[in-house]
């Protein structure tokens, strides 16, 4: 009986975690860093870099005391200071990736504008 107690509690708590929110969604350049096959010692590398990103572009987002050109010229810089942290961390082939993955969704997104 006291296994199958055991049991249930482990499953419980299993389903517990599985029904959990699972954290902020995933900004743009995690999604596209997620496309370059990165082992697990640059991932450990850039997961911290990737999400200090992310959290300084949502703050941004949030503010509404800042202009849409404010907030577009901060955004690049969070991004261009996010850069020069990978960059180094990823191989000639991955940072070659990530500017056309940037590339292609910087076509898309001027693309819908037009329509």
């Amino acid at each position: 009986m006291n296994r199958l107690t055991k049991l249930i509690a482990v499953l419980s708590f299993s389903f517990a975690l599985l029904a959990a929110p699972q954290g902020t969604p995933r900004s743009q350049i995690q999604n596209m860093v997620d496309k370059l096959n990165v082992t697990a010692d640059q991932k450990t590398k850039l997961d911290p870099i990737l999400d200090a990103d992310a959290k300084q572009v949502r703050a941004l987002r949030g503010d509404s005391t800042l202009s849409d050109e404010d907030r577009q010229k901060k955004t690049a810089a969070i991004r261009a200071d996010t850069d020069t942290k990978i960059k180094p961390i990823l191989t000639a082939e991955q940072w070659t990736k990530l500017e056309q993955l940037r590339a292609e969704r910087k076509a898309q997104g001027s693309s819908k504008k037009k329509k």
